[in-house]
């Protein structure tokens, strides 16, 4: 009896091959974000050059989980020009609260207060303070709809959508914490990825999730009218 062959179908590679090439084109792609992030924050003197070179990562990455293939170079350069100016001037006052608080977190741990009762209520404050304004510039750097707000409104929705997405929040927060504690044990990785795995952990908690509220908002706007 003679058996009728079906004909071979392409091979498939095997799902850890798939797995592993995603894998290695990621960490290109966060090795070359992280390196054009450093050359734009310099370029702003980093100062003036974080917050808009943070603008321009997170649109990459945005572009990335869409599908597209990234020219990284021209797309952050792109970014940079237009946010430059915006997003200074939205995240600027951020970033120094930021910083003072991480300075006032850095002096508690030294143990720059021997009384443990204001210690421990200023490192509180600052600890909230710290993930709160890290909670906000994230909401800023990922959203291009919040950053092309007025400059109140664009400071209104940063400072209260961490609250709506509190959970998020906090998870930001703990995951940046302890990539940081990471960094710090080992200054090549950081300046390798640090920044890059920074803002895509921020373009992975925030990002869509900001967007559909916003969209969600508007529709409802547009219905009560």
């Amino acid at each position: 009896m003679n058996e009728t062959r079906v004909p071979a179908g392409p091979e498939r590679n095997p799902v850890w091959v798939t797995r592993l090439s995603e894998l290695i084109d990621r960490l290109y792609l966060v090795i070359r974000v992280n390196a054009v992030w450093w050359m734009l924050s310099l370029l702003g003197l980093m100062v003036a050059g974080v917050g808009p070179a943070s603008c321009a990562a997170a649109e990459a990455f945005i572009a990335a989980r869409h599908g597209e293939r990234v020219r990284v170079l021209p797309l952050m350069w792109a970014t940079y020009q237009d946010a430059f100016g915006p997003a200074n001037l939205r995240m600027l006052p951020l970033l120094v609260v930021q910083a003072g608080s991480l300075s006032m977190l850095w002096l508690m741990a030294t143990g720059a207060l021997e009384d443990p009762v204001p210690s421990a209520i200023l490192g509180s404050l600052a600890a909230v303070s710290a993930g709160w304004a890290t909670s906000s510039l994230a909401t800023i750097a990922t959203s291009p709809r919040v950053r092309r707000q007025d400059l109140l409104v664009t400071w209104r929705l940063a400072l209260l959508l961490p609250g709506v997405l509190l959970l998020r929040a906090i998870s930001l927060v703990v995951l940046l914490t302890v990539w940081l504690l990471l960094c710090s044990l080992a200054w090549p990785m950081a300046l390798l990825l640090g920044a890059g795995v920074a803002i895509n952990i921020a373009v992975a908690m925030f990002a869509y999730r900001i967007r559909a509220l916003l969209e969600d908002l508007h529709a409802q706007q547009g219905a009560a009218v």
